[in-house]
């Protein structure tokens, strides 16, 4: 039992505390937006949770993908990798997962692991804009400065023709009856608007 307490506290670490930090205004505690628990171990137990975030991002884990990117690209607890932080930020980019987009677009930007790309940099980060990072817009925008005309018409083409396929999805998801979309909420009867209507009857 006791060679089990490290990986049952590690688990324990692991585990979104989200229902926890929401039912308390303690500022004190660790958000679980976080899904690997870099921060939250000590160096022994590191491996093991990069082991176990690993099988999270294996499995499809968009924010455990992202966090094994921005792991290897920061290169704090571990070696920096630029080859490793590219393949699990462009598998958490493609989920749409904004910080690894914009973590992305910087890389393509600043030329870090691969040749410098104005136009993927561009791209990338107009992609992490739409998908709610706030920085994003201002990178691009910077990244647009350095542009030529053509590298521009490249970028926008490319844009134009990834929203028509995705309005295009979208559209043959609605005809299917495939899309979900969430049904927005019933007016609930103001206390008001009845009192008015009894006294118009």
């Amino acid at each position: 039992m006791l060679r089990q307490l490290p990986r049952l506290i590690l688990l324990s670490l692991l585990l979104p505390a989200t229902q926890t930090f929401a039912e308390t205004d303690n500022t004190l505690l660790i958000s679980a937006e976080d899904r690997c628990a870099f921060e939250r171990v000590d160096e022994e137990s590191l491996q093991l949770a990069i082991d176990t975030c690993v099988s999270a991002a294996e499995s499809g884990d968009m924010k455990a993908q992202y966090e094994l990117g921005q792991l290897y690209y920061s290169g704090e607890r571990v070696t920096q990798d630029y080859s490793m932080a590219l393949q699990w930020l462009e598998q958490a980019s493609i989920q749409g997962e904004p910080r690894a987009q914009y973590r992305l677009g910087m890389m393509h930007f600043q030329g870090e692991g691969v040749q410098r790309n104005l136009p993927q940099a561009y791209i990338i980060l107009k992609m992490a804009s739409i998908n709610g990072h706030d920085a994003a817009m201002d990178s691009a925008d910077l990244v647009a400065l350095q542009m030529n005309q053509q590298e521009m018409n490249a970028a926008t083409h490319v844009l134009g023709t990834l929203f028509r396929d995705y309005l295009a999805q979208i559209r043959e998801e609605q005809l299917n009856g495939t899309l979900k979309m969430e049904e927005p909420p019933l007016p609930q009867p103001d206390s008001n608007a009845q009192e008015i209507e009894e006294l118009l009857e």
